[in-house]
């Protein structure tokens, strides 16, 4: 009869061996109970390899999307509190106009409020988000519009050689328009607007509005005529104050719904921001699904598994104590 049996040192060696074996099955039990994955994702997908490498890609290039669609949503509505804000002081100021007297103390009055709102106003077109200018156009990192002394100075500049009212305010409009004037003097913001932002594979978001937009640049004209309206530069007499004042009350009003026009684009583009995130959230939940039925587990048989591995460890570490205590001493 033949017997086969194991040295001291070849026995060590498989129990160290089996312990290993017992612990790595203990370790992927324990991550599949936990996750509700495989942990050997290889034995799972065999030929399916390319099909996940694109489930994983394409989640990946959501997690791009979604980062990129909350920063949008965020500039989006950064503009959207910018122009409510701003429309409020238009609001204000339009009625300060239309209640303000034409005696020399309520032209100060209005000239002190015009000059208010107007810094007020560019302290709202000069806002940022997170480093980055609103309105600036590409030219994130400049603020877009200059001080208001500075752009009030130099319209002062070239209303003076005006001699009428009506030569005054053309020469302001004129300044305004010109690319040459306002465009470079008041509006320090990029002539680019801010590139389209991809939200998805097929679909881009703009947010194009900048600071020489229009409706700001008559805003700013119509405040800054009412600021200049007794400034000795001009040398506006009594009547004159009260003619310039008069006329920008009329701007005021018939220019008074620019700023929601531009409220209710910015309200369009957020909407659509909006349904492109609910959008990429649905194909996420898809492309999970799809995932987790191709690598989920049976999580009540994994747990059975760990159980049953935790029990062989318990035997072997038993085994282990029960043949260190053994010695030929004991066995005579």
């Amino acid at each position: 009869m033949n017997y086969n049996s194991l040295g001291d040192l070849s026995r060590s060696f498989a129990m160290q061996s089996r312990n290993a074996t017992i612990k790595q099955d203990i370790e992927r039990l324990t991550l599949e109970l936990s996750t509700g994955q495989t942990a050997n994702m290889r034995e799972v997908v065999g030929k399916n390899a390319s099909y996940t490498s694109d489930l994983e890609r394409s989640l990946t290039k959501l997690d791009g999307y979604d980062q990129a669609t909350r920063e949008t949503g965020q500039f989006a509505e950064g503009m959207q509190n910018t122009l409510s804000y701003i429309n409020e002081l238009s609001t204000n100021f339009r009625d300060t106009m239309l209640n303000s007297s034409t005696s020399s103390l309520g032209t100060a009055s209005t000239v002190s409020e015009a000059q208010n709102t107007l810094e007020s106003v560019i302290g709202a077109l000069n806002t940022s988000l997170g480093g980055r200018s609103l309105f600036s156009g590409m030219a994130t990192d400049t603020a877009p519009l200059a001080s208001a002394q500075s752009i009030l100075s130099d319209l002062s500049t070239v209303m003076a050689g005006a001699g009428s009212v009506d030569d005054m305010i053309n020469a302001a409009q004129a300044w305004f328009d010109d690319p040459a004037g306002f465009g470079t003097t008041g509006y320090l913001g990029s002539d680019a607007a801010l590139a389209p932002m991809p939200l998805s594979e097929t679909e881009n978001v703009e947010l194009p509005l900048r600071g020489d937009d229009p409706a700001f640049r008559d805003t700013l004209r119509d405040l800054a005529l009412a600021a200049l309206a007794d400034d000795p530069a001009l040398g506006l007499t009594a009547s004159q104050q009260d003619e310039l004042l008069s006329r920008v009350t009329t701007n005021v009003v018939s220019t008074s719904g620019a700023i929601v026009d531009l409220q209710a684009t910015v309200g369009s583009t957020q909407a659509r921001i909006e349904t492109l995130s609910v959008r990429n959230g649905a194909e996420r939940t898809a492309l999970e699904i799809a995932r987790n039925n191709l690598l989920s587990v049976d999580t009540y048989q994994s747990a059975t598994e760990l159980e049953q591995v935790q029990f062989q460890l318990e035997s072997l570490y038993a085994i282990t104590a029960r043949m260190s205590q053994l010695s030929l001493v004991n066995y005579l």
